[in-house]
């Protein structure tokens, strides 16, 4: 009897959506890092928008001017990635669409906070106390 060698072939997660590296931590990265990462959502946003029509009360043209969408959006997209991958659960992609629920209330908390629209963009609204100080540490 022969032993069949071990097979390391390519993974099924990786054919399926490429290496994925762990979550982004959109704080961390540089200016070129965090543009490149924006271009990369960009085009899945773009088809999410598309795919699931969602209304610009929730993603506004300008959703990649805002921290907190590009945060919800890219952390969407990689619960996606997972539910879809060729070894995720059967019930996975009910979890995404549970997930697309989810996100849909934190994206339109945040753009109601600017009231962006289709009509225009408005910045993000800082914290007054944030622009006082650059820290939360009272002088004694």
């Amino acid at each position: 009897m022969t032993a069949e060698p071990l097979d390391f072939g390519e993974d099924p997660f990786e054919r399926t959506f490429g290496q994925l590296r762990g979550p982004v931590h959109w704080p961390s990265l540089t200016d070129d890092e965090a543009r490149d990462r924006r271009r990369e959502l960009d085009d899945w946003v773009n088809d999410f928008v598309r795919r699931f029509a969602v209304e610009s009360r929730f993603i506004p043209p300008c959703w990649a001017q805002h921290g907190a969408l590009i945060e919800i959006l890219s952390a969407l997209r990689d619960h996606e990635r997972a539910d879809y991958a060729d070894a995720a659960s059967p019930t996975a992609a009910m979890d995404f669409i549970r997930a697309v629920h989810d996100a849909q209330i934190f994206l339109a908390e945040q753009v109601s906070k600017t009231q962006c629209s289709v009509a225009g963009h408005r910045d993000d609204l800082i914290a007054p106390w944030l622009t006082d100080k650059p820290t939360g540490l009272q002088d004694d």
